[in-house]
């Protein structure tokens, strides 16, 4: 076989069935099906078996693993030429692989792969497609796209050569993995390219309650472990630091208003002491490592004044959450 879907997974059962029955329909048959459960106790496991899919492996563990540990045993499980990893949530659609095989005899020396595809809230019901992408995707170019907010990663649906997936140590373990795959893509592409069809071919469940609600400080440290990744880019070649010193006032900007934006859909007492005054002092912090002569006060911008009148305000907090009730959106 060719190619490994690979589904990180606990305690699923309200989405595995959609998930693993949208990867067993392809239209290309030459995969297979990894499972990675982290001590599932509902009946995700037994539900797999009950299957009797020989393109199915499952590795099981007795014990309860996070986020980091589970995706970690990715680096050492026997895998197919090409991988994909995939959340248990989301759906593929059947011409994936297909689309995803054409793209790889068409440019062999892309070191990634991925298509577009639609966001869907947890009904799911589409929310919106992707930003569109280009058809062929240089380092320089993925810097530029996601310093200026213009490109949209998932951790799902990208394909990578199993042994380039290794060779850079798999996914870095950020906090909650959140901004790991930039790092990993631009790690992956540091000498090659991105290739996109364009063609959506999958769609990615977007959880509003989990990606406002990632602790706090869980969300800084990720973020400030970036920018120092960011650093090292600079030091390794004079490029980047032009690319830098042109986009990152819009990029630490978005940063930085919508991670306050972010935290105003938590409670109080679920912050872990972060408040906006913390975000903003960090990111002033980041913007001194990543452009030391840039004049950045996020705490001017008037979008940033304003959630902070919302935030000590509890009326305007009801209104502006009422509000955003009704709103089907993705940060």
């Amino acid at each position: 076989m060719k190619y490994s879907f690979i589904v990180p997974t606990y305690n699923s059962m309200k989405w595995i069935d959609s998930c693993v029955s949208s990867i067993l329909n392809q239209q290309l048959n030459d995969f297979n099906l990894i499972i990675l459960d982290s001590g599932s106790t509902d009946r995700t496991v037994s539900y797999l078996e009950e299957l009797k899919d020989e393109r199915i492996l499952i590795y099981k563990t007795q014990n309860r693993l996070g986020i980091l540990e589970n995706w970690n045993r990715i680096l050492s499980i026997k895998k197919n030429e090409f991988m994909t990893i995939v959340g248990h949530d989301d759906v593929i659609d059947s011409n994936y692989l297909s689309t995803i095989d054409n793209l790889v005899t068409k440019y062999p020396d892309a070191s990634l792969y991925q298509t577009h595809f639609h966001f869907i809230d947890g009904a799911g019901e589409k929310i919106r497609d992707c930003i569109a992408m280009d058809l062929e995707i240089d380092a320089k170019l993925f810097l530029e796209k996601v310093l200026q907010n213009k490109l949209e990663i998932t951790a799902t649906g990208f394909m990578v050569r199993s042994r380039d997936y290794e060779r850079v140590g798999g996914i870095p373990l950020y906090p909650n993995l959140l901004y790991a795959d930039i790092e990993l893509w631009l790690n992956l592409i540091l000498n090659s390219s991105l290739i996109v069809s364009p063609k959506s071919c999958f769609s990615f469940r977007f959880h509003i309650e989990n990606t406002s609600k990632s602790p706090g400080r869980v969300r800084l440290i990720a973020f400030e472990r970036m920018i120092d990744f960011f650093v090292s880019l600079q030091k390794s070649n004079t490029e980047y630091k032009l690319i830098f010193d042109k986009y990152s006032t819009s990029f630490l900007e978005n940063y930085v208003v919508g991670a306050c934006h972010k935290l105003l859909y938590v409670p109080h007492n679920e912050r872990n002491g972060v408040q906006m005054q913390n975000i903003i002092a960090s990111a002033k912090e980041c913007a001194k490592k990543l452009t030391p002569n840039l004049q950045f006060s996020p705490e001017n911008y008037s979008s940033i004044r304003l959630a902070i009148l919302i935030d000590k305000c509890q009326f305007l907090s009801r209104v502006f959450l009422f509000y955003k009730s009704f709103k089907k959106r993705t940060f």
